[in-house]
């Protein structure tokens, strides 16, 4: 009799420490939600992509989001970073996201920019950022007045921006690129016009007054 006793009061302790197990579990579930795309929102997806970008890479001058895409359960995030935006020779590289699913950058990153070249020689050229810009503006063929410019004013600084269209000595020019050089020791600065191809069309020296501000 004893023997059984003893039986079932071991079957009972295992039946307890089963339901209190499941129980827990059950109450565990419900405190801690999956993260998902449900209840991470686009600017939270944001500001963890910055944070990372900040802390991974502190002395960059750029740290942005190109581009966001909602992927239904998480956010798709392309990220860019450029080292030496305001030189002769920008680095720029993107990283991608894929928050909350799989967390930090998903593949190494992808230079646009590197060792200050662009449109080498045997592949097609198409200049699609400011940074590539900014080295066609004194690299290609025909850009000779904006190198030697830079070279003789060792503090010029670029400026890029794309244009779908500008005016430029009477004529209208789609879809190029413009790149402003100005150095604060001098009364002048270089224009550089280039096209989405990468071909230098213009170079011209602006004075400084001339100059928006």
């Amino acid at each position: 009799m004893e023997k059984a006793d003893k039986k079932y009061g071991s079957l009972l302790v295992a039946v307890l420490l089963l339901v209190t197990l499941t129980g827990l579990s059950i109450f565990m579930s419900g405190c801690t939600k999956p993260v998902t795309n449900k209840n991470v929102t686009e600017q939270d997806a944001i500001t963890f992509v910055l944070d990372d970008l900040k802390a991974k890479y502190p002395d960059a001058e750029v740290t942005e989001i190109a581009e966001i895409t909602n992927s239904g359960d998480s956010w798709y995030i392309k990220a860019k970073v450029t080292y030496n935006y305001s030189t002769p020779c920008p680095v720029r590289m993107h990283l991608y996201y894929d928050y909350p699913k799989k967390g930090f950058s998903i593949s190494p990153p992808e230079y646009v920019t590197r060792d200050c070249k662009v449109c080498q020689i045997g592949s097609s050229c198409v200049i699609g950022t400011p940074e590539e810009a900014i080295i066609a503006s004194h690299i290609l063929a025909g850009s000779e007045t904006a190198a030697s410019y830079i070279s003789l004013h060792k503090d010029a600084k670029p400026e890029a921006k794309f244009y779908a269209e500008y005016v430029a000595d009477g004529e209208k020019n789609q879809n190029v690129w413009v790149v402003k050089w100005y150095s604060a020791s001098t009364n002048y600065g270089v224009y550089v016009m280039i096209s989405n191809e990468g071909q230098i069309m213009n170079v011209w020296e602006v004075a400084k007054a001339e100059m928006p501000a």
